[in-house]
């Protein structure tokens, strides 16, 4: 072999190291050299405490599986409305100064806010219900603009689901409060079908917003002879969360909540999507989208389950002694 030969196999070789180790070979292409921003707004409150599952965390942990790093090639600048309507739009113009090449939003009245600030600049959904129905996107499969991602799954099978799960737990319960207020854009009539289905009445709160309106509320239904409680997930509900769990447990009602989120505060049960796995697929799209791919051409993806959570230290604390085959349901159970 002559000396030409040995200097193209050299040449040949060092080409080869440089594709097993260049970022291109390992899918990561491009995040060596660029720092990627991500503006990040959301309706809801910012996690604090000791908090079992983090929506959030579970979106960076997936983004660091796809190469991003904060500190590194990653920005994410954060927006939280701490469940006020009213403060969306400023936060949503604060994340367009930022300049950033992608805009993930959770909750439908964040993605609102995002969209009226700008056409252009993708938006990836972190959980919003029925995103076509709340004109975010032109439909599932063809969302049409600079909007996409994941949703939840709103609906009258889910909010059923939910008052059946109660009634099995509590059986022969047939007045159940609902605490609902004209901040919600969940149909009363939705939640009186799903009732009227099966044989429960609904007794519907007045409107509640300050800490002694929850309080009378709760009073109002013991009057009522409420055997059970449903928080739907409101903005006046979310801002007040800590205060519903404490109630329910004061005058020993058993609740069923929207999030798990509730539960882990101490509330009895919840069904609802798992919003750690949504945050982790719209990491995904956030992925796909910053390597180059288009909003429209990316369907939008619902949970591929719902899971049922059970606070048993509640119902141990409230008496109640949940069946064998709902806690064979949970998914979860916290001790």
């Amino acid at each position: 072999m002559t000396m030409g030969d040995w200097s193209k196999i050299a040449r040949f070789a060092a080409l080869a190291a440089i594709l097993i180790i260049s970022p291109v070979a390992t899918g990561q292409s491009g995040h060596a050299d660029k720092v990627y921003r991500i503006g990040f707004i959301a309706f809801g409150p910012r996690p604090v405490g000791t908090v079992i599952t983090s929506p959030l965390e579970a979106f960076r942990k997936t983004l660091r599986e796809y190469g991003y790093v904060e500190g590194e090639n990653l920005i994410l600048d954060q927006r939280w409305a701490e469940a006020h309507l009213d403060r969306l739009p400023s936060l949503a113009a604060e994340i367009l100064q930022f300049n950033p090449d992608i805009i993930v939003a959770s909750g439908a009245s964040a993605v609102r806010a995002a969209m009226r600030e700008t056409q252009e600049i993708p938006i990836v959904i972190a959980g919003a219900p029925d995103p076509v129905g709340e004109g975010l996107v032109q439909s599932l499969a063809q969302p049409g603009a600079n909007v996409t991602g994941v949703s939840t799954l709103p609906g009258r099978e889910v909010e059923g689901k939910r008052l059946q799960l109660l009634q099995q737990t509590i059986p022969g319960i047939t007045r159940v409060g609902v605490i609902l207020d004209s901040t919600s854009r969940l149909d009363p009539a939705l939640l009186e079908s799903a009732a009227s289905a099966l044989g429960l009445t609904l007794l519907f709160s007045a409107e509640t917003e300050s800490p002694d309106e929850f309080r009378d509320t709760f009073e109002g239904m013991i009057k009522d002879h409420a055997e059970a409680v449903y928080a739907p997930e409101t903005p006046v509900n979310v801002r007040q969360r800590k205060l519903l769990v404490e109630l329910a447990l004061e005058h020993r009602l058993p609740a069923m909540y929207a999030s798990r989120e509730y539960v882990e505060a101490g509330g009895l049960m919840s069904y609802g999507p798992n919003f750690s796995e949504l945050f982790s697929r719209a990491a995904i799209y956030t992925d796909k989208i910053l390597k180059g791919a288009y909003p429209s051409e990316l369907p939008v993806e619902q949970p591929l389950h719902l899971e049922f959570v059970i606070n048993q230290k509640t119902a141990d604390q409230i008496g109640i002694n949940i069946p064998t085959k709902i806690l064979m349901q949970a998914v979860e159970i916290i001790e």
